[in-house]
Order: C-alpha cells, then structure tokens, then sequence
C-alpha cells in the first residue's frame, strides 16, 4: 500500500474514532508554502527577482529561444516537403540545439526562482508558525493538516489565507 493510501486510511480512522474531539474542536487545512509566498514581503521579493538585469535577460534569451523554435515548425510545416534530405537534416540538428539551449534557460529560470523561494520560505518560516499557533488558539481548532493529504476540504476549512493575513500584519 502507498504512502498516500496510508495517509487517507489514517485521516479517514482518525476522523471516524474522533466524533467527540470534533465536536469540541476544528479540523482545517492549510498550505504553508501559499501562505508565506503570498504575502507581501515575498511577492516584492519576488518582484525584485523579475526586475533584476540578469534575471530579465535569462527571460529575454528564453523567449526569444522559444520563439525561434515556433518560426523553425512554422517553416517546416509550411516548405518541410519541398526540403531536400539534407536541409531537414539540417532543420533537425537546428531544433535539436535551439531545444537544448532552451531547456537550459528554462532550468536556469527555475533554479533562480526556487532559490528565491527557499529564501523566502527560510526567512519567514518561523513567523508562519507564529501565525498558524496564533490562527489555532484563536480558532479553537484541534487539527491542522496540510492540504496536501487533505483528500477533499471545503474552502471554509482552509486557513491559508488567514496565515497570509498574520503574516502581513508581522
């Protein structure tokens, strides 16, 4: 049995052998990641990152490398079969670079967000547990899962946003 599985037998035990416990308290969900990236410390962060030089020429060579690539299908679509053999040899090896470079770009782009991110999730990570004890005790909830293993939550038991709000407000 998967982890997953595992996980969904537990809540759904815990949730059936927990009748009285629910009654008195609340089972809630949040997204600890959404909570702190949506705030507005990390969305000027952010920001920053999309304003930096480096940053928007990485972007520039991407787009421009994508775009490259929709003009190549575009003529091979359009003159592919009047090409000799060795001119969609050449199309192909041409493709094959621009595809590469691309995926260069775009894991650059990636690795250079994330670590944005991390530093986010770094520094703001013990004030959100800060916020979501201050969410608890005032909520009288009994519970708090991540809405990752949530099977199914409505969006009255998610209190992402009210840990984005601390958060703000810290």
């Amino acid at each position: 049995m998967n982890i997953s599985k595992k996980i969904t037998l537990a809540l759904l035990a815990l949730t059936l052998s927990a009748g009285a416990f629910a009654a008195q308290s609340k089972v809630v969900v949040v997204n600890m990641q959404a909570a702190i990236i949506q705030t507005e410390a990390a969305k000027k962060q952010l920001m920053a990152l999309d304003a930096d030089a480096d940053f928007a020429a990485l972007r520039a060579k991407f787009e421009s490398l994508r775009a490259d690539l929709v003009n190549l299908d575009k003529d091979a679509q359009t003159n592919g079969m009047t090409w000799s053999e060795e001119r969609r040899a050449d199309h192909r090896k041409k493709v094959e670079y621009i595809s590469a470079d691309l995926k260069l770009a775009a894991e650059k782009l990636k690795a250079e967000r994330n670590g944005v991110v991390k530093r986010i999730m770094q520094d703001q990570g013990e004030l959100a547990k800060e916020a979501l004890n201050d969410v608890v005790s005032a909520g009288n909830i009994g519970l708090v899962l991540d809405s990752s293993v949530a099977y199914f939550a409505t969006p009255d038991y998610d209190i992402t946003a009210k840990i984005t709000e601390k958060l703000n407000k810290k």
